[in-house]
């Protein structure tokens, strides 16, 4: 039980295995956009393939008995610019559910929920609601996009802060978030939930690893650039080009490289 009880919902692979009960992602939809809703199906770890450019795999993609779409994405790390992010998201979506011939009219109404574990717009809310608006006469334009970025870093003692906080310390004896608490539970404390949080346990070690291969790929890559007198520029280009990375990401590993090299030479 040590193994399970190490693993809370801002880790995704758990989330995407709590997520598929229908009960337990209702619930959590229904307290994080504060309107009841039924989910009718979920899919998690729900690939997107673009074979001519980036693919993508969301955390959980739930529909509702209004045909109404609810991506919900946990990052513990801003590993990337989270707007532009949600952005690519929305056009794999959109590109998904509009087939050929059909109106514009057509594409669902789709929810896009972003939770992370810090509050990397620094303005001290645990929820932001981002909508479209025009300038000039501040008339809000409504696409059937609905934008939301929570965070799990402010605790203001509200009810949503209160959810929120147990998305990062999701206690099995925490009975206090309903349908969501019963699946934390079943995954953490009973039998039937057991094969579930193996294939947890297993996801997050094959991501580990291949996360263990990129960074050891792209170290010999600025080793190698390094070497030949390329400047931070170059490297940085290289990386992104080579390892299909965002600049963000790059900038990452090239620093880590030089903080690693510098204790080195100590």
């Amino acid at each position: 039980m040590a193994i399970a009880d190490s693993f809370n919902l801002m880790d995704d692979d758990f989330f995407a295995v709590v997520m598929r009960d229908k009960a337990a992602c209702s619930y959590t939809l229904s307290r994080l956009l504060d309107k009841k809703l039924n989910v009718i199906k979920v899919d998690t770890q729900y690939a997107i393939r673009n074979y001519n450019g980036h693919s993508v795999v969301l955390d959980a993609l739930a529909e509702d008995e209004e045909h109404k779409l609810y991506n919900i994405e946990v990052q513990v790390k801003n590993k990337d610019y989270h707007p532009k992010r949600v952005r690519y998201y929305q056009a794999s979506l959109d590109t998904l559910f509009l087939e050929k011939n059909q109106n514009y009219k057509e594409l669902p109404e789709l929810y896009l929920i972003f939770i992370s574990a810090t509050d990397w717009l620094k303005g001290g809310k645990c929820k932001y609601t981002v909508r479209r608006m025009v300038d000039e006469t501040h008339q809000e334009i409504d696409n059937g996009v609905h934008e939301y970025y929570f965070n799990a870093a402010v605790d203001d003692g509200s009810s949503l802060a209160k959810l929120l906080q147990y998305l990062k310390n999701s206690s099995a004896d925490n009975s206090s978030f309903g349908e969501l608490s019963k699946a934390v539970y079943n995954h953490k404390r009973t039998t039937k939930g057991a094969d579930s949080m193996c294939e947890a346990v297993e996801n997050y070690g094959y991501r580990k690893e291949a996360e263990g291969r990129v960074e050891g790929r792209a170290y010999e890559i600025i080793a190698l650039m390094l070497e030949t007198g390329a400047d931070d520029e170059a490297i940085i280009a290289r990386l992104m080009s080579r390892l299909e990375i965002s600049k963000e990401r790059a900038i990452e590993y090239y620093n880590a490289y030089k903080k690693q090299e510098g204790k080195a030479e100590k």
